[in-house]
Formats: structure tokens, sequence, C-alpha cells
């Protein structure tokens, strides 16, 4: 399974709403990661890999979410405290559960869409294309629910996990931003220099093992925060 997370920082809540919380519109931001991630072979379903998660954390309490990694790493036995960051893939069953618990207990909403890799169909069009336009394509998705489930009119500051470089960044950047009609300000960041980059990687591990290993066992610490699934069609 391969999977990959993003983290939308919205600011106070101004108003409940059924389902979703609406917010003033004006200042938003974004960030993602994409660090290290990779499609895998497209059009078959594979035991070793056979969907992709891209999950988003719906984040007001920015503060709260750094502060997860910072005390679970307190507590963590020296091999995994030497490492320059917390991943979900390289952590052990007590740092997967503290920081999902943690994340869980703060103020703030998941949100995921999953890719099934064998949609022929559906991913004809991209297996000669170069890997970024359809990871533009599940992003774009992905924010579409959230701009419109939340209602986001104001201008979106994007921060993704440094992958891109040179005119592949301003190529990627200019396709999300035209695809969305969304004002965007996209920056590219060190996932080590992001602890908010970190949880979110944890989340999308937690969604990303439910659909591979049918194991519900860290899928379940967060589920009651999930407000969007959806399926890339």
């Amino acid at each position: 399974m391969r999977s990959v997370g993003i983290m939308v920082l919205f600011p106070p809540v101004s108003q409940d709403m059924v389902g979703y919380r609406t917010y003033n519109p004006s200042y938003y931001q974004i960030t993602e990661n994409m660090s290290r991630c990779r499609l895998g072979r497209l059009g078959e379903l594979s035991k070793e890999d056979p969907y992709f998660v891209l999950a988003a954390l719906i984040a007001r309490e920015e503060i709260a979410i750094r502060r997860c990694i910072k005390d679970t790493r307190k507590t963590l036995p020296k091999k995994y405290k030497a490492r320059s960051e917390l991943k979900f893939k390289q952590s052990d069953y007590r740092g997967k559960r503290r920081i999902l618990q943690c994340i869980a207990n703060t103020d703030n909403d998941i949100v995921y869409v999953l890719l099934r890799k064998d949609r022929r169909a559906l991913l004809a069009p991209y297996l000669r294309a170069e890997p970024q336009v359809l990871y533009t394509d599940l992003y774009r998705h992905l924010l579409q629910e959230v701009i419109a489930g939340y209602e986001v009119k104001g201008e979106l500051e994007v921060v993704i996990d440094r992958f891109l470089y040179g005119y592949a960044r301003k190529q990627f950047d200019d396709s999300l931003s035209d695809g969305l009609r969304q004002s965007l300000n996209i920056f590219h960041m060190d996932s080590r220099q992001c602890p908010c980059l970190q949880a979110v990687d944890f989340i999308a591990g937690a969604i990303a093992r439910r659909y591979r290993d049918d194991d519900d066992i860290y899928y379940n610490k967060i589920k009651h925060k999930i407000i969007i699934a959806s399926e890339f069609q």
C-alpha cells in the first residue's frame, strides 16, 4: 500500500453546520506530504500495492499536532529518538498508537481519497504520463472535496513536502492552481522540519493499512474524526 498525507490548516471556526464546519473566507493553509511516495504499477490490483491513499488533516489546532509529535518522541526508545523524523512505517505499535490517539483527541478533522489501481479504464490516460500528472489530479480531487465541503472562499497556502525541483515543480504548482480555480500560495518544505507533516503521515498510514490488510487497529483510533471519504473516479 502506498499512501500520502495532506494537512489543511484553517483559522478559527465561525459557525457549525450539519456534517461540516464553515469558516470565514480569509486565510487558509494546506500542508501536504508527498515525500518518497510512489504510485507503483497502475492497472493492476496486486496484493502488495492494491490501493493509493491520499489523506488530509483539517487542522484547527496546529500547536496541538506539533505537541503530539514532540511529546511522543520523548517517550520512544533511543533508536527512534535518533531519527530525523517520525514515520508511520518505521514506528512500532506503541509509537503509532500514541500519535494517532493524540491526534484523535485534538479539534481536527480527517478527509481522504482512495485510488483503486485496478481501474484500468480510469488510469489508462496516465500510464504514459509523468507521475506528477496523476498526483496533481488526486490532490485536486481531494482539495475540491475540502473546498466544497467546508465552503472555502479564501486564499489557500499550500505547503508540500519537498520532492520536485525546477520546472517540474513550477508545472505542478501551476497545474494544481489552474485546475482548482482557487488562489493558492504553494511552498515546498522538508518534512523533517515540520512535525505536522509527520503527524499526517501516521493518518495516511493508518487508513492505508485498513484497506491493504483489512486491519482496523490503527484506523479505529481516528475513524470518528473522518469527515470525507472519497474514491477517485
